[in-house]
């Protein structure tokens, strides 16, 4: 299974196992095993590039910067390839209920164009 979302170092490897029991087919990535963990230490701007150019999504509870670069990358014509936020009302240790919020999300957005796109979940 080639990974199209990749959850950064904010999420905890919990999320990962917990979708993959929901979906053992769920095509998420941790960073911290994607490349090796080779990405770990890149700043937002650099890692939202890097993923633009692999095609991956990135999923993350960095709300404070996360939207910000992605949205300069957007306005200065370089974009990026999605970003999908956790919103505060979702607790970073019930990675049950984080990965119900995102397959259930992902089974209505797989096919959406996601270029430059960030989305908050749960959506309101």
């Amino acid at each position: 299974m080639k990974p199209r979302l990749l959850a950064d170092e904010n999420v905890s490897h919990g999320l990962y196992a917990a979708c993959l029991k929901l979906d053992p087919q769920f095509p998420l990535a941790h960073i911290a095993n994607w490349r090796d963990g080779a990405c770990l230490q890149l700043k937002d701007p650099a890692l939202l590039m890097t993923l633009r150019d692999e095609d991956l999504i990135l999923v993350s509870f960095d709300r404070s910067s996360l939207a910000h670069h992605a949205g300069v990358l957007t306005r200065e014509g370089v974009g990026h390839s999605g970003v999908i936020l956790f919103r505060r009302t979702v607790s970073r240790i019930a990675y049950g209920a984080q990965a119900r919020l995102l397959t259930d999300f992902w089974r209505e957005a797989s096919e959406w164009d996601w270029a430059d796109l960030v989305v908050y979940l749960p959506r309101m």
